[in-house]
């Protein structure tokens, strides 16, 4: 059997929202069995507490939020992209600001982290979601399809009319090694008209080329240059994994994904959720035997 997991120890990082301009802290505390993941703003008076469910989840043009109804915290999705290849069920995460600072741009810095400090194993069997039936989404031209499947498989498509993009293809088997070795190191990505217009109107007040890869009309603004030739894609799916988290337990199913963004994701698993097509399991798996108690491995 299977069981849940947390972090053997708190993990602490900072680095600067791209919406306020300002440090953010972000900590990662342990939690015990059943808890799920629960965010807290730990910057406002009543530290209010949002646990990770669906219900709590708002997919914006290019982010994914968490909100009570009142309070929110932004860009959650590279952080729970990590958590979820690493197979963490249980956490809280206290945000020292509204939003989750994009560090690099990718999941490596928060995989490392919690490389550092590993994970413990609950005494409870581990909870996941999974698809019973097909299920299908469409936004324009934008399309996901569900189907059954004991892990998590993802096929990803995108199209951009840029001679360093084009059509791009990934398909993956998730799991830590897998996506550690094809996909935390991954960035997101803007275009410079874009990014300069937003700066101009005030929707980001921080951000810089250490956060994302920057494209002119030609190549990449940034000096590092390309992690891989198909970074783009495999950000793409580095934020549907992160996504696939957002109904607070592991997913478990066959997707296919055609021009993914953070709207179709989640007003797809609304839709999802909201139908038979889904069920809660507790995992039979013995993928765990195979793994250290605490997982360090070094990438």
């Amino acid at each position: 059997m299977e069981y849940q997991r947390t972090l053997g120890d708190k993990v602490v990082i900072e680095g600067e929202g791209i919406f306020s301009g300002k440090l953010i802290k972000v900590e990662l505390e342990p939690s015990e069995k059943e808890n799920g993941i629960v965010f807290i703003r730990e910057d406002l008076p009543y530290k209010p507490a949002i646990p990770l469910c669906i219900e709590n989840i708002i997919g914006l043009e290019g982010a994914t939020a968490i909100t009570d109804g009142e309070h929110f915290i932004f860009l959650i999705e590279h952080l729970l992209s990590a958590l979820h290849a690493l197979q963490i069920d249980n956490l809280v995460v206290r945000v020292f600001g509204e939003e989750i600072p994009l560090l690099d741009g990718s999941a490596y810095p928060w995989v490392r982290k919690i490389q550092e400090v590993g994970y413990r194993f609950l005494s409870i069997p581990k909870k996941k979601y999974r698809v019973k039936r097909k299920f299908s989404y469409e936004n324009g031209e934008s399309k996901i399809i569900f189907k059954p499947s004991d892990t998590l498989k993802i096929k990803a498509e995108i199209y951009f009319e840029h001679p360093l993009i084009g059509f791009q293809f990934l398909e993956i088997e998730v799991n830590p090694w897998s996506y550690i070795k094809e996909v935390a190191f991954a960035r997101t990505f803007g275009f410079k008209e874009i990014l300069t217009e937003r700066k101009n109107k005030g929707i980001l007040k921080g951000g810089s080329l250490a956060n994302a890869l920057v494209l002119d009309k030609n190549t990449v603004l940034n000096p590092e240059g390309l992690r891989s030739k198909d970074e783009f894609v495999r950000h793409k799916v580095l934020d549907l994994i992160g996504d696939l988290f957002t109904g607070g337990k592991a997913f478990t199913g066959e997707i296919k994904v055609i021009f993914p963004n953070h709207r179709l994701h989640i007003n797809a698993l609304k839709n999802l959720f909201a139908t038979d097509l889904i069920e809660k399991v507790e995992s039979k798996a013995l993928t765990f035997l195979l793994l250290p108690k605490k997982f360090k491995k070094k990438i």
